[in-house]
């Protein structure tokens, strides 16, 4: 049997009415993404990488269409089932990091094990083990403005994977960073794929970042216009689940 992939989306579209006018933000969208792969979105300005992300994360309904997670129909879910289900199964990477400033790196990390009410005593160990394996160990008790843009989008990093969530979200992770910086993020976000074996979207403008995925997606006026259509996950060697920790 074919395996359908850890994310799959079938006729989504997304209508936007301003005034009498009506935008389709996704026209007829069919894609799969397998557990375990690397993908790129990429697109110009306008293209419908945003609202994408945004349907594909549940953050967003679609008008028509289905939004499968992991063979979950999540547009049946009500919006208190969709938040609990996002914070365990998607980490968010994003371009302007979203740290809470008042808190250090570590209770950064700590906030979506508090939210999903992991024990306190398990709260710590797991951000500090975190921390360290995107190298940030000796930056822990450093607040947001103590650290540069590339450390603080590994403490997002390492906040988005406190769940330890099947698939990884990165929206313009290297927007805000120079590229010494952006190049350490990569890397972190390649080793998550290589050696995790995490499913990976990345969603972004530069042609040099979208080239690190295994896939690219190409979007324009809200369709897919180039990606392999012929791609099956376990012909490709996906469909496994990446192995748990502990």
């Amino acid at each position: 049997m074919k395996d359908k992939g850890i994310i799959s989306l079938i006729g989504v579209s997304k209508l936007y009415g301003i005034g009498d006018v009506t935008i389709k933000a996704l026209d007829g969208i069919d894609l799969t993404i397998c557990a375990g792969e690397y993908v790129s979105i990429m697109g110009p300005s306008g293209s419908g990488k945003t609202t994408l992300l945004d349907v594909i994360t549940t953050m967003m309904i679609p008008t028509s269409g289905k939004v499968l997670i992991d063979g979950i129909d999540t547009t049946r879910m009500s919006n208190s089932e969709l938040a609990s289900f996002r914070g365990k199964k998607i980490g968010f990477i994003f371009q302007t990091f979203n740290l809470l400033p008042k808190l250090n790196a570590l209770e950064n990390v700590m906030t979506p094990l508090w939210i999903n009410g992991v024990p306190r005593e398990e709260r710590e160990p797991r951000a500090k083990a975190l921390l360290k394996e995107v190298g940030l160990e000796d930056r822990m008790f450093n607040r947001p403005n103590q650290l540069s843009g590339g450390q603080k989008q590994r403490v997002a990093i390492a906040r988005a994977l406190a769940m330890d969530p099947e698939i990884i979200v990165a929206d313009e992770p290297t927007g805000n960073l120079d590229s010494k910086s952006g190049a350490l993020v990569m890397e972190v976000l390649s080793k998550l794929h290589k050696d995790e074996k995490r499913t990976i979207l990345l969603v972004t403008h530069d042609e040099g970042i979208g080239k690190k995925a295994e896939r690219r997606i190409f979007l324009k006026d809200g369709r897919i216009i180039n990606h392999d259509e012929k791609h099956v996950c376990q012909l490709n060697g996906y469909g496994k689940s990446k192995p748990k920790k502990g």
